[in-house]
């Protein structure tokens, strides 16, 4: 087991510093050329080890046991809730007038619902 999940870990760390450098990388350079031809495709560069790293996940789902999957499928249930509740909200209060908020960080309050998640489930079932 901890052989899958030091694959996962090491699949999953290449896949978002990949992600960090062409976002960065991206950032600059749509910045730099706004009206390149070309920005489009470079905007969408860091969609790749995205891409990249949801196989990541499905690969490691379907290589863990029973007990885990359940874990894994509870900590999702609760980060899609968890997501949709904040996400939901806060747009309820930028109808009230607060600033409006990018939607590449939604992904980031998933990530961090589905760490959340996963302390939960597994205190579970402790």
């Amino acid at each position: 087991m901890q052989d899958v999940k030091r694959q996962y870990y090491k699949r999953m760390g290449l896949g978002l510093l990949a992600y960090s450098v062409l976002l960065l990388a991206s950032i600059q350079l749509t910045s730099a050329y706004p009206d390149a031809l070309w920005r489009f495709p470079v905007a969408l560069a860091p969609m790749a080890p995205f891409v990249y790293g949801i196989f990541a996940c499905v690969r490691y789902v379907q290589s863990i046991d029973e007990f885990q999957r359940i874990v894994a499928l509870e900590a999702l249930a609760i980060a899609f809730g968890g997501t949709a509740a904040i996400t939901f909200g806060y747009g309820f209060l930028e109808l009230a007038g607060l600033p409006h908020v990018n939607w590449t960080f939604v992904w980031v309050v998933m990530g961090v619902c589905w760490l959340l998640g996963d302390v939960v489930a597994h205190r579970r079932y402790r």
